[in-house]
């Protein structure tokens, strides 16, 4: 019996040890919270930037590791495909950084993902408008804790959450927009969202109005119902002042 109770708690111990030491991999979205902006990364020319000189208006930000070959180049490439129908300025209105959260990887690797990734929009696009960084594992995890953004390397690839996030200015996260593919509506609405007003208010309203953003799907669908009853609304309306006006004309 005593071989067997120790025997018990010699597994439990076991267990319990492998239980804590489970890597944490998930998305917290933080929205509201604000990211560290005087951290420091290395950019694609080998130049040490802290993210507040980066960030200076609405910024899509892109977890990724610059050699992984499946879900991070699809994102990278999708994203590359999707710009051209985001109708916003960028370098003006937006700014893109593309984070890796491998800190083995270098500069060089950072440079050839810049040019490869530029290419690929296949037209015109600001150098400075689209950072690919570099950092050290402390800077990393500060960012990456900061966004919820929760990782783990296993052997040589990297278990991870497949999303982005969007920040004001200041640093707040405003939206996370999941997935590896971008749709370009999701992601003007958001950087929408993160221009504080930048953008005029009217506009911004507008869209809102038309477009809800489902937070299950976490994207924005058009507000079929909303749209039609105030059409019908506004076409009523038209006629009852028609018919008022018609009826007064005839009196006289």
């Amino acid at each position: 019996m005593v071989r067997l109770f120790l025997l018990n708690i010699i597994l439990l111990c076991l267990f319990t040890s492998s239980a804590v030491s489970a890597p944490r991999i998930e998305l917290v979205e933080q929205l509201g919270e604000k990211i560290p902006l005087d951290l420091s990364f290395v950019n694609s020319a080998g130049e040490n930037v802290q993210l507040r000189q980066l960030i200076d208006r609405p910024t899509l930000i892109v977890p990724v590791y610059y050699e992984c070959r499946s879900v991070c180049n699809f994102m990278l490439g999708g994203l590359s495909q999707v710009l051209p129908d985001v109708k916003l300025v960028p370098g003006e209105d937006y700014e893109i950084i593309a984070l890796s959260f491998d800190p083995e990887e270098t500069v060089e690797l950072a440079k050839h993902n810049k040019k490869t990734y530029l290419t690929a929009i296949q037209e015109p696009f600001p150098e400075g408008a689209w950072h690919f960084l570099t950092g050290t594992q402390e800077n990393i995890l500060q960012l990456t804790d900061a966004a919820g953004y929760y990782f783990a390397k296993e052997g040589k690839e990297f278990l991870h959450p497949v999303a982005t996030f969007v920040v004001t200015p200041d640093g707040t996260i405003v939206r996370y927009l999941i997935g590896q593919r971008f749709m370009p509506l999701d992601l003007t609405m958001a950087l929408y969202e993160a221009s504080e007003g930048r953008i005029g208010t009217p506009i911004r309203k507008a869209l809102e109005y038309c477009f809800t953003y489902d937070p299950e799907g976490r994207r924005y669908v058009f507000n079929l119902l909303r749209v039609s009853g105030t059409v019908i609304l506004l076409t009523l309306g038209s006629f009852m002042l028609f018919l008022i006006l018609s009826g007064r004309k005839k009196k006289k």
